[in-house]
């Protein structure tokens, strides 16, 4: 399709979208340079993977947009933007508020900072792989989008309740604390090893990079049974092997928490472009290789843009550097502000964006 043919349709047109990635680059860039550095690293950033959380419990993939954006929502064409937009964002911020409360005075009763870090990874791989794999199996196409979205959202807490058990707080002040489940996984080694498996989640999922192939050819469950098993796999070989030349914050942080920041950037804003017209595999395969390139470039520029907040952050006395200040700039601002504006307020000013495009 030529960019004139996109300009008839309403398509937003590269330049438009590369503009409207910028606007959110630079308004993730002022909140994080902005906001008290403590309150931001300590409360807020480990808090918002429940917003990461909720933002895809909401989204069309689970609940169907449930319960007040398109398609399945309370909503209707002419209603405008802010319905969806800000009722889906005020559920957003309540979840990741009574989320925090409930790790941190219910079960398992750990202090948010930095334990919430170690949870938070748990739910955002299991959400990601419950949305992305499985397609809300078994509620999709079956229940009614309340279920579907409270259903789903209850499915990968336990989901996420059982597999901290398989973490152990060794070699960090909470080794031995009550809430220290003791399992098989030191903490932060199994937090750079659950980024590396959503590079593989998104790689091969529903709607980006590769669209599921092969893995829709093989029938349910198998498919998924497969797709998990190969994602989890190649996520612990990139872990395991990356260690071997490069320090574990740039493997999984830099590296790996920029190739997921561009899947999310070039598939959910910029629709695959320019490879659209390909159908899988050279779609996907087209899509991989542009994304790797994009995430070392990515790399290299947030090591200038980073700089300011990096010292804010060391002033502070933080443990964190510039890999970790750069991926939770890419993943937990821009890619969740753009996927807020996205979904909830249809991408207003311009055109909604549609479903994917079938693999085929």
């Amino acid at each position: 399709m030529s960019s004139q043919e996109e300009a008839n349709m309403g398509v937003p047109g590269v330049g438009q979208l590369g503009l409207y990635l910028v606007v959110f680059m630079a308004a993730s860039w002022g909140l994080m340079y902005f906001i008290p550095t403590m309150f931001l690293f300590t409360i807020l950033l480990p808090a918002s993977f429940y917003a990461l959380y909720s933002l895809v419990v909401f989204c069309p993939l689970i609940s169907g947009g449930w319960p007040f954006a398109p398609p399945l929502g309370n909503w209707k064409p002419g209603q405008g933007i802010w319905k969806p937009g800000l009722g889906t964002t005020a559920l957003i911020i309540a979840a990741a508020v009574a989320g925090p409360l409930f790790t941190t005075h219910i079960y398992p009763k750990f202090p948010l900072f930095p334990v919430g870090f170690w949870w938070g990874i748990i739910l955002f791989t299991v959400t990601l792989w419950y949305a992305f794999i499985w397609n809300g199996w078994p509620l999709n196409q079956k229940c009614t989008p309340a279920v579907r979205g409270i259903g789903g959202g209850l499915i990968i807490l336990l989901i996420t309740a059982l597999l901290w058990k398989l973490v152990n707080l060794s070699g960090t002040p909470f080794a031995g604390a009550a809430f220290d489940p003791k399992g098989p996984f030191q903490a932060e080694w199994f937090f750079g090893l659950l980024v590396w498996i959503i590079v593989w989640i998104q790689a091969f999922s529903n709607v980006l990079t590769f669209q599921q192939w092969p893995f829709y050819k093989l029938g349910h469950p198998w498919g998924e049974i497969a797709n998990t098993l190969l994602s989890i796999l190649l996520g612990w070989a990139c872990w395991v092997g990356s260690l071997q030349f490069m320090s574990p914050t740039f493997s999984f942080a830099a590296v790996g928490g920029s190739i997921i920041g561009m899947q999310n950037f070039h598939g959910a804003i910029f629709g695959y472009y320019p490879f659209l017209k390909f159908k899988q595999p050279v779609r996907g395969i087209c899509n991989f290789c542009t994304e790797i390139a994009l995430a070392f470039v990515w790399i290299a520029l947030l090591r200038v843009l980073m700089k300011p907040i990096v010292a804010k952050v060391q002033a502070a006395g933080l443990p964190f550097d510039i890999n970790v200040v750069s991926v939770l700039y890419t993943l937990h601002f821009i890619a969740l502000l753009t996927l807020i504006h996205n979904f909830y307020f249809l991408r207003a000013p311009l055109p909604p964006s549609g479903p994917p495009p079938s693999p085929e």
